[in-house]
């Protein structure tokens, strides 16, 4: 079972798209943000997954386009070469209207040492012509754990 209330990463309020200033409220970032996370996990023998949530505000994509693209990114100490990192994406997810303004992105973290590092991107559905980009506010990020197998902080943390 999911933890009854998901553990807040960061709230805020970013305006993605291509038409600066329509939220006059929120940080332009242009057409895409993302977020440095660490997840800790918690219990050793607990479940291997957890669900990372963003919430955003005025998604309004166009029917036969793919939706904005939320990309989990993990970050893994390149054994090859010292002080260097490997990106690989775990998991992708598309937001479009019918999603209510909510996605949920499950990752297996299985037979990853915490602390373990991920980035969450948002980025804009650049399908559409430019002009016609959605433009929506990015306004919360979430982690679902079970029994809060993993805990989660924003940026990078050892």
């Amino acid at each position: 079972m999911l933890s009854p209330k998901p553990e807040l990463i960061w709230q805020g309020r970013i305006h993605l798209g291509d038409e600066p200033g329509i939220f006059g409220d929120a940080f332009y970032s242009g057409l895409a943000t993302e977020f440095p996370v660490t997840l800790q996990k918690t219990n050793p023998s607990g479940p291997d997954t957890t669900t990372l949530v963003v919430q955003t505000q005025n998604v309004e994509t166009f029917s036969g386009y793919p939706g904005h693209e939320i990309t989990v990114i993990l970050y893994e100490e390149d054994p090859n070469q010292q002080f260097h990192f490997i990106e690989t994406p775990l998991a992708t997810k598309y937001l479009t209207s019918a999603d209510n303004n909510h996605e949920e992105i499950a990752i297996n973290l299985a037979n990853k040492t915490s602390p373990i590092f991920v980035s969450v991107r948002v980025r804009i559905d650049t399908e559409v012509p430019p002009g016609l980009y959605d433009d929506f506010v990015v306004t919360r990020l979430l982690n679902k754990s079970q029994n809060f197998i993993f805990v989660a902080s924003l940026g990078f943390h050892s």
